[in-house]
């Protein structure tokens, strides 16, 4: 039963090639796996359920074939398999060796599943047992905290998230993205960037109508309130749907435990808990204040963002489309994408600016988000807005994303350029 179990996920055995299928649209993270695959170091994959992860173990796996590995030397195991999760790490070996005494390459996907995982891995790398190995998982806490206590110094982390604007274009068969060419086609562009918002970059629901891709989403949806937070911590599955409602609903907005504890009429204590479980799930992410005092930044209200719009838009209360939050909220993935430290500013007379991207010990970017800036009190608002910021981080400009084409203004001595969001999100 083990065997076979190992052989299913294993395709590539029996056709001594990795079957095209599998490895799906190439990810820009896959590329930068590839770039350490001469380092020695485990590489863990981290995201959130049905981001992709289990494909860009194929696409991995794809390339060593394709540089010359065996097929037979590499080697996936699914512990979403349950025959694969109840055989003991004894049991899993000698399977494998069954197979093949030579495998040098090892996957774990969904490995969070596995009690006592880590020593377990530790042990492979530190016994030298293969050359390479990959885990995959679905929580933050398992493969970061946890990796960190276990294997200091033997991993590098890599973050998946759904499809970013460029991933989502060529999922829908857009393959020229020369810049004259996306610029001649700016009136398409504009047409999948409002699709992308709304749809969201999930790989399985992308071009999907909108009734099974809601059902999907709301679907998976309620098996991470379920498996990752309720069944994994013990918790109320009620009490973790409501407060991860309040907070993707808020989605682009500041928050307090004090605000949610009041509106899931729960305890501050119990607030805070659950927050931290939604974190870990990846399902939501926060965004500190900027202060030059690290105790301010830990003080101050949050902000949070959802890991998926289309995600958001299937399962919040909503009323009508918000562009303006869910385009916010684009942007702010997309910086998390960069690996970019990325903070949100607050002044004390009320001045606010969306992302503040520091390099270093340095403030690289400004940068605003403004859907619609067609109305005059807007556009100033903004415009101020940056001005101040400007002047706090002594820096001469800064930029606004939005739908409208580039304009560039300079007010207060500082160069403020409006950039059309789609651009940026393509890095043109």
């Amino acid at each position: 039963m083990l065997e076979q179990s190992i052989r299913l996920w294993n395709p590539w055995w029996a056709e001594k090639t990795m079957p095209q299928n599998l490895t799906g649209i190439k990810r820009r993270v896959t590329d930068s796996i590839i770039q350490t695959l001469d380092t020695p170091h485990i590489k863990d994959i981290i995201g959130v359920r049905r981001s992709g992860k289990t494909t860009i173990l194929y696409q991995i796996a794809a390339h060593l074939i394709d540089s010359s590995t065996p097929p037979v030397d590499i080697v996936l195991l699914n512990f979403d398999d349950p025959i694969i999760n109840a055989a003991s790490f004894d049991e899993i070996l000698t399977g494998i060796y069954k197979i093949n005494l030579n495998i040098s390459c090892l996957f774990l996907d969904e490995i969070q599943q596995k009690d006592g995982w880590e020593r377990w891995v530790r042990t492979l790398y530190d016994t030298n047992r293969f050359d390479r190995i990959f885990i995959s998982g679905s929580s933050a806490s398992l493969l970061s905290r946890d990796i960190g206590r276990v294997l200091s110094g033997r991993h590098i982390t890599f973050e998946v998230m759904p499809f970013s604007f460029f991933e989502y274009l060529k999922k829908r068969e857009w393959n020229n993205f020369d810049t004259d060419y996306l610029i001649y086609n700016r009136e398409k562009l504009l047409y999948y960037q409002k699709a992308y918002i709304e749809e969201g970059g999930f790989p399985e629901t992308i071009g999907m109508d909108e009734f099974n891709r809601k059902k999907i989403l709301t679907s998976l949806y309620n098996d991470i309130i379920a498996r990752d937070i309720s069944s994994r911590f013990g918790v109320s599955y009620e009490i973790a749907g409501k407060i991860c409602q309040l907070m993707i609903t808020n989605c682009a907005g500041e928050y307090s435990f004090n605000s949610i504890a009041k509106a899931a009429h729960i305890a501050v204590e119990t607030a805070q808990k659950y927050i931290d479980y939604l974190n870990e799930s990846l399902l939501i992410m926060d965004l500190s204040l900027y202060s030059h005092k690290l105790k301010t930044q830990f003080k101050q209200n949050k902000k949070t963002y959802t890991v998926d719009t289309g995600l958001r838009n299937a399962v919040s209360f909503r009323f009508a489309p918000d562009m303006g939050k869910l385009a916010e909220n684009m942007v702010f993935l997309e910086l998390k994408r960069s690996g970019d430290d990325v903070y949100y500013w607050k002044s004390r007379g009320g001045f606010e600016v969306d992302f503040v991207v520091k390099k270093g010990h340095q403030i690289h970017t400004l940068l605003q988000v403004s859907w619609d800036v067609r109305n005059e009190k807007t556009r100033l608002r903004e415009e101020r807005s940056l001005c101040h910021a400007c002047k706090e981080f002594g820096i001469t400009s800064a930029m606004i994303l939005s739908e409208i084409d580039e304009e560039i203004v300079r007010r207060d001595g500082v160069t403020i350029s409006y950039y059309p969001l789609w651009k940026w999100l393509l890095r043109i």
